[in-house]
C-alpha cells in the first residue's frame, strides 16, 4: 500500500524549508500559524469542552474539512485497523493521531448528541442532531466553534493552504475528498512548487482527450 503523508501540518518548532515560495493568494486565514495551534491545542487538551466541538474543531483546523461534510458524518466512515484509527474524508482513509482517535471512537459509541432526552440511536450520524434521524447542523457547528474562537472558514483556509504547501495536489485529493482542480489550486495559493506540474498535467490530459 501506498503510503501517503498524514494531513496533519508542521508543528510549531517545525522549521520551514527555506526555499519554500512565498504564498500568492487572498484567501482570508487566520492571523498567523500560532493562532491555529493555539486553537489546536485547545481543542485536543481541554476536556470540558464538549466531544462533537473538539472534533469539530480539531477536523476544521487540521484537515481542513467544511462544517457541511463534517455535520454529515457517518459513523461507518470512522474506521479501525491494525495501524489504528482512519477517517474516511475521500478515496483513501486517512490515519488520526490521538487524542483525536479516541475522541472519534467515543462519538461512534456514544451517539444520543446530547441534545434531546431519549433520542433514538438508529441513525447512521456521527454527529446528530436535535431532530430525530437527522445529523447536527453545519449553523449550529459554526455558531458552537466560534464561541470558543474559532472562525471556521478562515480556520479550513489555514488548514488547507497548509497542508497544500506539503503534499501533491492529488495526494491532497485523494486523502481530504477535495477535487484534484481545487487541490491543485490551493497547493498554487501556498507557493507549492509541484502545483504547476500538476496543473500541466491535467491541461495535457484534457488535451489528449479532445484530440
Amino acid at each position: 500500500m501506498t503510503s501517503h503523508p498524514k494531513p496533519w501540518g508542521r508543528c510549531p518548532g517545525h522549521t520551514p524549508q527555506p526555499d519554500r515560495p512565498q504564498r500568492t493568494a487572498p484567501y482570508r486565514t487566520l492571523p498567523d500559524d500560532a493562532d491555529r495551534w493555539r486553537l489546536v491545542h485547545r481543542f485536543l487538551h481541554v476536556d470540558s469542552i464538549a466531544t462533537v466541538d473538539r472534533v469539530a474543531g480539531l477536523l476544521v483546523l487540521l484537515y481542513g474539512q467544511p462544517l457541511t461534510k463534517i455535520a454529515s458524518l457517518t459513523t461507518s466512515q470512522v474506521l479501525t485497523t491494525e495501524e489504528g484509527v482512519r477517517l474516511a474524508l475521500g478515496p483513501h482513509p486517512v490515519a488520526v493521531p490521538p487524542p483525536l482517535d479516541h475522541l472519534l471512537l467515543g462519538l461512534t459509541e456514544d451517539r444520543d448528541g446530547a441534545l434531546v432526552l431519549g433520542q433514538s440511536t438508529d441513525h447512521p450520524w456521527l454527529l446528530p442532531g436535535t431532530h430525530p434521524g437527522r445529523h447536527r447542523s453545519p449553523r449550529q457547528l459554526r455558531t458552537r466553534l466560534a464561541s470558543y474562537g474559532l472562525p471556521s472558514r478562515r480556520g479550513r483556509n489555514s488548514a488547507l493552504m497548509d497542508l497544500a504547501a506539503q503534499m501533491p495536489p492529488a495526494v491532497l485529493s485523494e486523502v481530504l475528498g477535495v477535487s484534484v482542480g481545487a487541490a491543485t489550486g490551493w497547493a498554487a495559493a501556498s507557493g507549492n512548487p509541484r502545483a504547476q506540474y500538476a496543473a500541466e498535467l491535467s491541461r495535457r490530459s484534457k488535451s489528449g482527450q479532445q484530440n
